[in-house]
């Protein structure tokens, strides 16, 4: 849709400049329109990314962050801005300063107030402490759901991904808000007025408990019940299975990246269930299938003890990853993004 909005604009104003009088003139802005053309289509066409992690108790986090960075660097998708659902006080910073070690220091973040999920962390506090960042006051960290209905009001509609690779805290907080400085409209309106699609690592198919949903099932079951748009979930089986990290042992020594899975497992394999959440971003319909199957369309609910059950509902907006003989493959493409990521920057 986007796209063919660019398309008119630009014949609109193609259809201009032949009308003008000088036609050396409407000319030379004719060239100089049909030379900006591709990058016209492409801001139209890009992937609007917010990025919602539990950066903390696990090392993907950081990982996925990396393989995020990676693919804007391939262009098509911009990070419009980063929350943070855990409680550790490290998260922000130690985010914050993998942002600035990839070139992109100025990526807004947001985090859970309050009462939150919070893991002592074997490497938040030393890349909070040992890179730069400017997070390492709490108070200069925004409230996470207040900055999502910022970044949200300021979009076009339909243009929003949203990635969840931790605890729905902040998701459930954006819905059950109100009206506010940035928008008129209540949470749920906001959200399906401008998000197209919704990524969630998350869950485990078609039916199982996992970490992400059950340590705020609350949370998990009001996001569930309550988003207005598709879900595809990346669950548990997926990610289990895909192994990185030890290739890291290839970049800079220097580097936060490399440091955080130093001290998280001294660079040994770790599953890669967060990374693979991100690669769903540019083949959200698809699934990805060439690598992965895709299920019919279902429903996700919650129980109270924070297991995950799915029914298949020819109306429903959930759809789950389904592991085949290719997914193997994914291993080596992480690896390679997340390399290609610490070489983005100085470290």
């Amino acid at each position: 849709m986007l796209k063919r909005i660019e398309m008119i604009s630009v014949y609109n104003c193609i259809c201009f400049l032949l009308r003008l009088k000088s036609v050396k003139f409407g000319m030379c802005l004719l060239l100089l329109a049909l030379t900006f053309l591709p990058s016209l289509l492409q801001a139209g066409n890009l992937n609007r990314i917010i990025l919602d992690t539990d950066i903390s108790s696990d090392v993907d986090d950081a990982g996925a962050v990396a393989v995020l960075h990676a693919l804007v660097e391939q262009g098509g998708n911009e990070i419009l801005g980063m929350m943070v659902s855990s409680g550790d006080p490290w998260s922000g910073p130690c985010l914050d300063a993998l942002n600035t070690s990839f070139g992109r220091p100025d990526i807004p973040i947001g985090e859970i107030k309050g009462q939150a999920v919070s893991h002592v962390s074997k490497y938040t506090q030393y890349i909070a402490q040992h890179y730069p960042n400017d997070l390492l006051g709490r108070q200069d960290i925004p409230e996470a759901f207040k900055l999502y209905r910022k970044l949200l009001a300021e979009q076009p509609d339909d243009s929003v991904t949203v990635v969840s690779i931790g605890y729905l805290s902040n998701l459930s907080l954006l819905l059950k808000s109100g009206p506010d400085e940035f928008s008129p409209l209540d949470g749920v309106t906001l959200v399906k007025q401008k998000v197209a699609q919704f990524i969630c690592m998350g869950g485990q198919f078609p039916t199982g408990r996992e970490w992400n949903i059950y340590q705020d099932a609350q949370s998990a079951d009001y996001v569930l019940t309550h988003w207005p748009s598709p879900i595809v979930f990346s669950g548990f089986e997926i990610g289990k299975k895909v192994m990185t990290g030890k290739a890291l042992r290839n970049a800079s020594q220097n580097h936060p990246l490399y440091k955080a899975y130093e001290l998280y497992n001294n660079l040994e394999n770790r599953q890669s269930w967060d990374q693979t959440a991100i690669l769903v971003i540019d083949n959200f319909e698809e699934g990805l299938s060439k690598y992965w199957d895709i299920s019919p369309k279902g429903m996700v609910r919650i129980d109270q003890n924070g297991s995950n059950v799915w029914t298949r509902k020819k109306d429903g907006l959930h759809n789950y990853m389904i592991w085949n003989k290719q997914t193997n493959q994914i291993a080596n493409i992480i690896n390679e993004l997340m390399l290609r990521a610490t070489s983005i920057s100085k470290y």
